[in-house]
């Protein structure tokens, strides 16, 4: 995953973007903020220890450690399937929401169609906006979502997925996560970059939205 870190030489504090860390620079930042009384549970349940292990880190972990680091996030948990097939079109729903800001006359239903795909103003190409990359995690494993695919087969995420290698025939295939394949896990969680409230405290401890 790629994040924002501190410096690491003279320690001044400054975040640098665009670095992506190892597993272990991960390890250490997330026990530098555990001892810094950032999320107390987690510390306790992993045991106030994760370097040089294989434990995972997912979710709650990510955001200690950007919370420590001072960039504030939020996790959304979806803690059921949605749909009677046991997919999560609630989840697709909240992501498409998040990368179009309401901007479309769109709504994803249960079978993962969006009805009519075009702006307000009738366009309906690539359009980039200024939006974070979603950290989407299931039981297991954790994807990066960077956007939006709307088709005639409906929507898709586009992600970049570290289990996923090219294959034969359509290479973009390995970029899109279909609301079809959330059947494979109960629950899920998001985090993303929440840059619109830079008022508050960032806080120490976790907290989530859960839908439904």
């Amino acid at each position: 995953m790629s994040c924002k870190r501190k410096e690491l030489d003279g320690d001044t504090g400054h975040l640098v973007a665009d670095a992506v860390p190892s597993v272990r620079r991960l390890q250490e930042m997330l026990e530098t903020a555990w001892s810094e009384g950032y999320d107390e549970d987690g510390a306790q349940q992993l045991g106030h220890r994760v370097l040089g292990t294989r434990k995972w880190i997912g979710t709650t972990e990510i955001y200690c450690i950007l919370a420590h680091l001072g960039v504030r996030a939020g996790i959304v948990d979806f803690h059921c399937p949605t749909a009677a097939d046991g997919s999560h079109p609630a989840l697709f729903s909240w992501i498409f929401e998040y990368f179009t800001d309401g901007q479309t006359n769109a709504a994803v239903s249960d079978d993962g169609l969006a009805g009519q795909a075009e702006d307000g103003n009738g366009n309906d190409d690539v359009r980039f906006v200024a939006k974070h990359p979603l950290y989407l995690q299931h039981q297991g494993h954790s994807r990066t979502v960077v956007g939006i695919e709307m088709g005639e087969s409906g929507v898709c995420l586009l992600v970049f997925d570290p289990d996923v290698s090219p294959g034969p025939g359509d290479r973009l295939s390995m970029f899109r996560y279909t609301l079809f394949a959330t059947r494979g896990a109960d629950q899920y969680q998001v985090l993303y970059i929440d840059a619109d409230d830079g008022a508050r405290d960032i806080p120490k401890q976790i907290s989530s939205q859960r839908i439904p």
